[in-house]
């Protein structure tokens, strides 16, 4: 009975020895790590604007949850396969607003909207890009061979507009319209991905996300005459 007695004290002794330098190690590398942190989707990598993302360019992170990004995914599934809307640093945290290419479909009471060649005054910026957020500008058939670079590049006044026989109000809905197509004169798609700095030719042809009264302006003006000047910011 001594011996085993004698067993159980060494036992105890050094399981006692042991217990402290384990529950350093545990907290160490289990308990404080986890404590007050969640899981977030970063980038693994630069990503450029219009791309499709893949498990190559997220990776899941732990992060304080001060330090958590508001709308910040948490869940890579929500990421993957979703397009870029601006251009992602290396680690940056991905939010929703990053991921967000609703704006490229027509919603319920939306339409998907080409703008007729023989409309448009001029040709659009050769910079355009899917995406961008451009306004129509009309500008009179009759008036159009008259108007210099220096004008075309003014925003519309409203002495300019009741000149033009364009109330304001209809002015001001032909703005912040979404391009959600872009073709370029050498047959190609001009993608979010392409370089605004070096554009590959002039556009030929858009598509514009429109509601119902900015399709029925754009028909009311089109059939008048008029032409759209295609700007954006």
């Amino acid at each position: 009975m001594n011996v085993w007695y004698r067993c159980m004290y060494y036992v105890l002794v050094i399981g006692l020895c042991l217990s402290g330098p384990a529950l350093l190690i545990g907290w160490k590398w289990i308990v404080e790590p986890n404590w007050g942190t969640v899981e977030v989707v970063q980038a693994s990598r630069s990503i450029e604007r219009g791309l499709r993302l893949t498990e190559a360019d997220l990776k899941t992170v732990k992060v304080k949850k001060e330090q958590l990004v508001d709308g910040a995914l948490v869940r890579m599934p929500a990421a993957l396969r979703q397009e870029t809307t601006r251009a992602v640093r290396l680690n940056e945290q991905i939010t929703a607003d990053m991921l967000n290419t609703a704006h490229l479909l027509p919603a319920p009471d939306e339409w998907n909207m080409p703008l007729p060649v023989e409309w448009m005054f001029g040709k659009p910026p050769g910079s355009l890009l899917r995406g961008d957020r451009v306004s129509l500008l009309l500008v009179q058939k009759e008036e159009s061979k008259k108007v210099d670079d220096k004008a075309v590049n003014q925003e519309l006044s409203r002495e300019k507009l009741d000149q033009l026989n364009i109330p304001y109000e209809e002015e001001k809905k032909l703005q912040e319209i979404v391009v959600s197509y872009a073709k370029g004169t050498n047959n190609q798609e001009i993608g979010a991905t392409d370089d605004r700095k070096k554009p590959t030719g002039m556009v030929s042809t858009v598509e514009l996300i429109v509601n119902n009264d900015q399709k029925e302006l754009i028909r009311k003006y089109g059939t008048k005459g008029y032409r759209f000047l295609v700007v954006y910011h």
